[in-house]
């Protein structure tokens, strides 16, 4: 295969092109978490509605808003949806350039653009990346930190001292963490990277690098929001980790999302084999996909074929100097990338076990596939072994679906009723409804009684003040519900004494069916209020 001259222009048009393609063919973005709480949290943080609503985006109220502040901004100002899900699929895409660029760089040998364009579709079609791409879950924001950071790390080998190579990987690798707390497993892997990535005396400088690195991006990235949310409940990481903070707002739990956690030590070395069929192990969707086992195989191969004497860095290392420097330096890469990928494996493994949060070591495995064959097969047709290869990878796959729509403008529009003064909005459904929560008007608070993190029957301050509205709010009270309600969320109101009056307005919704529905009061008696 003949090597190109601008291999950063071909991984460019590549990666514009599958990105176009998946755009055209997903449309915008409609599932569960958007409905719940990346539309609604950051506007009601903007917007001063945290301090007096309770929980109408249910657990997920309080994840860090920061990144999703102008997808929101967007919302707001009424722009459809195609020019949003542009804006959306730009991590998708420098995630997917950076990959590209980071199979070049690992194995410089075999470069040229089939290879390229094979290792794009092998990384699109991914079944976490394809169903991912310009959708508003944000693992493709951490992808696009991770990859950006194995790149400026892998490029540097060789090039730059330990301080100005892993200064920069931390503050990627804590931007990641810091935006989303998933991308913690990365910071452990590459944390593990850094302890075998170059001479011992360097350590120190390495470790401290990627410190200074870390704590300043997750500072900058998470610290606003953190530090907002301790003033409001007294958790900078609230509703989760409360076992230590013991915030009086919510119960003393972890409130971890252990479905998909390995229930031994042995199943922590299952979700390579599992992922092979179709199944919700690790998804609430079903989904499958070779490739984080091919990939580790094709991890095996490449560490093999760089083995010290072998013969994979010969045919590089004769009369051409930049070639062979470049090999040499893909060969000093070896033991880091094996110590990220396997740090960073067994902890997603261990603490989350969702598929879509594995998004970056799908990435690598699906690039190390393409170029190990590209080694094995140098010699023998390879390209035709690559695109072999790629029926191999793509055909077994099964996209989760998220859930998408077709591209309107607005892109997402609520319009209620004129509500008296004094009103309060309540919720008790498990259905994502917060998104409409925000065309609330200002003056009116949303207020849960019952969703996956608040229930009547489970004493908190929050809530306490639930019932404290119910029982005393001068004002009429209204019930937020989806059009078909769900028990026994919507059975709950019953315990504050309320029940539906008269009939349920429809809301002018482009995203739903949901409803408006006035809510009677009778006398109940004290549930968490002491009388």
């Amino acid at each position: 295969m003949p090597a190109e001259r601008a291999p950063w222009r071909t991984a460019a048009l590549a990666a514009l092109f599958f990105i176009a393609v998946a755009v055209i063919a997903l449309r915008q973005d409609a599932n569960w978490d958007l409905r719940n709480y990346h539309l609604y949290t950051p506007l009601a943080w903007l917007e001063g509605r945290l301090a007096q609503d309770i929980a109408p985006a249910q657990l997920q109220t309080w994840h860090n808003p920061t990144v999703d502040i102008p997808f929101a901004l967007m919302v707001r100002a009424g722009l459809g949806g195609l020019p949003i899900t542009l804006w959306l699929a730009i991590p998708s895409l420098l995630a997917l350039y950076f990959a590209l660029r980071l199979l070049d760089t690992l194995m410089p040998a075999q470069r040229s653009r089939a290879r390229t364009w094979i290792a794009g579709f092998v990384i699109m079609t991914g079944a976490a990346m394809y169903p991912g791409t310009a959708a508003i879950f944000n693992d493709h924001i951490v992808g696009m930190f991770v990859l950006g950071a194995l790149l400026w790390w892998a490029q540097s080998q060789g090039r730059r001292g330990p301080f100005a190579t892993w200064l920069p990987v931390g503050l990627l690798a804590g931007a990641a963490a810091g935006f989303k707390l998933t991308g913690v497993t990365y910071c452990l892997g590459f944390i593990a990277a850094a302890l075998v990535a170059g001479p011992l005396r360097q350590l120190p400088a390495r470790i401290l690098a990627l410190a200074i690195g870390g704590g300043v991006a997750v500072a900058v990235c998470w610290g606003p929001w953190g530090w907002y949310v301790w003033k409001l409940h007294a958790n900078p990481l609230f509703p989760y980790f409360n076992q230590w903070f013991l915030s009086p707002d919510t119960i003393a739990d972890s409130w971890r999302d252990a479905r998909y956690v390995p229930r031994s030590l042995i199943d922590l070395f299952d979700p390579p084999l599992q992922l092979l069929r179709r199944s919700r192990h690790y998804s609430e969707p079903l989904l499958a996909d070779p490739r984080l086992l091919l990939g580790l195989c094709a991890l095996g191969a490449w560490l093999w074929r760089l083995r010290p004497g072998a013969r994979a860095t010969e045919p590089v290392a004769i009369g051409d100097p930049a070639a062979a420097t470049a090999q040499a330096n893909a060969v000093a890469l070896r033991w880091p990338l094996l110590a990220f990928v396997a740090v960073s494996y067994f902890a997603w493994a261990g603490v989350y076990g969702i598929y879509r949060y594995l998004l970056p070591l799908e990435v690598l495995c699906s690039l190390l596939i393409v170029g190990a064959v590209s080694m094995l097969f140098a010699h023998k047709r390879p390209v035709l072994a690559m695109l072999a290869a790629m029926v191999l990878v793509v055909v077994p796959t099964k996209h989760p679906n998220w859930g998408r729509d077709p591209f309107r403008t607005p892109m997402i529009a609520v319009k209620f009723p004129p509500l008296p003064a004094g009103s309060v909005v309540l919720t008790s459904t498990e259905h994502p409804i917060a998104y409409a929560v925000a065309f609330l008007p200002h003056e009116v608070p949303a207020m849960a009684v019952r969703n996956n993190f608040m229930d009547p029957q489970r004493c908190t301050r929050l809530q306490e003040r639930v019932e404290r509205t119910v029982a005393g709010n001068p004002g009429p009270l209204w019930l937020l519900r989806p059009v078909r309600p769900d028990p026994p969320a919507s059975d709950r109101i019953a315990l504050y004494g309320l029940s539906v009056s008269a009939a349920c307005t429809p809301l002018d919704n482009n995203m739903g069916d949901l409803e408006l529905c006035p809510l009677a009061r009778a006398p109940f008696a004290p549930i968490c209020v002491k009388p």
